[in-house]
């Protein structure tokens, strides 16, 4: 990661993120935690009925800034504000909150930390050379038994739709948590019809079309999601440590624990500043919310280096 840094600060002359460079804005909302849940869903910051503050982030997952146009992850960071209880020490970059960073798929591309390092390296070789996504997922073998085809099937599905609105979209932990006394993955699923502008009906003809887009729907209309919540039923078909797995849905279901609410607003510069300054991390987090597997634990080592770049002018 730090060669990739320095490899893109030479290229753009700018520090930026490794991943999510580019934004669509950063509303102010609230998440309301939903009365009466089971037991087994009041957990941790859904403990108790009660509405939190929150930032919300959307973005696109290129580690490149690129028009709208071209098919991209989307991605969506939550930063929960005004949480008490007991943190996790890990989580320095920004204390007292609890984050929740997703994406546009539902399992994340590499199986573990081994696989990831791969596509890594693969990126460090040239950023421009169209077959190196392909080396990416088959290692350079011949053999298909080789290939990592969940982790290369994963990538083609977010990189063949039709690009979409990402207030219209729904987002995934893609990796696992600790939900109190449970496991879980999370989900934020719109929760009403997404209504539509003069830009969002034709959001591909501006470089910038969904920051627009997002602009002028939270200027007219609020946005609303429902935060729900998978838990894990069953270790054989629900693995921790294997990212690249899609829990069932037949054998444990979504089930809503609180609503993300956008409320109308006017994004002006000053908003998409504050995301651009803010550091999402899934290690900002309740104990009863440890991030869980390979793949979150290297995100902490990953996190804590991409802040440490971006907020420090003098690094080199």
């Amino acid at each position: 990661m730090r060669d990739l840094f320095r490899q893109d600060k030479e290229a753009s002359g700018e520090k930026r993120r490794d991943v999510h460079v580019k934004s669509h804005g950063c509303p102010a909302g609230r998440l309301e935690v939903r009365p009466g849940l089971p037991a087994e869903l009041r957990q941790g910051l859904f403990e108790q009925e009660r509405t939190y503050p929150v930032l919300v982030r959307f973005s696109n997952s290129s580690p490149q800034p690129m028009p709208d146009a071209i098919p991209d992850g989307r991605g969506i960071a939550v930063k929960v504000q005004e949480v008490t209880g007991s943190f996790l020490p890990e989580g320095t970059t920004d204390p007292g909150v609890q984050d929740f960073v997703m994406v546009n798929s539902p399992t994340f591309i590499s199986r573990d930390v081994k696989d990831y390092l791969r596509i890594e390296r693969t990126r460090l070789e040239g950023l421009h050379r169209p077959q190196l996504p392909v080396k990416a997922f088959t290692g350079g073998s011949w053999d298909p038994r080789r290939w990592q085809w969940k982790g290369a099937i994963a990538a083609a599905r977010v990189l063949t739709r039709f690009p979409t609105h990402p207030a219209r979209l729904t987002y995934y932990s893609m990796v696992p948590i600790r939900f109190g006394g449970y496991v879980a993955k999370y989900r934020l699923k719109p929760a009403a019809p997404v209504p539509a502008t003069p830009r969002v009906k034709s959001p591909l003809r501006h470089r910038h079309a969904f920051r627009l887009a997002l602009q002028e729907m939270l200027r007219t209309s609020s946005l609303s999601f429902d935060f729900e919540v998978q838990l894990r039923t069953n270790g054989s078909s629900m693995p921790v440590e294997d990212a690249t797995v899609l829990w069932p849905e037949r054998e444990s279901p979504y089930r809503p624990v609180a609503r993300l609410v956008i409320p109308r607003q006017e994004l002006d510069a000053a908003s998409f500043q504050r995301g651009e300054e803010l550091a999402f991390s899934v290690w900002n987090a309740l104990v009863a919310h440890r991030p869980l597997g390979g793949i979150n634990r290297s995100r902490l080592a990953a996190y804590q280096l991409s802040t440490a770049w971006r907020s420090n002018p003098a690094r080199k």
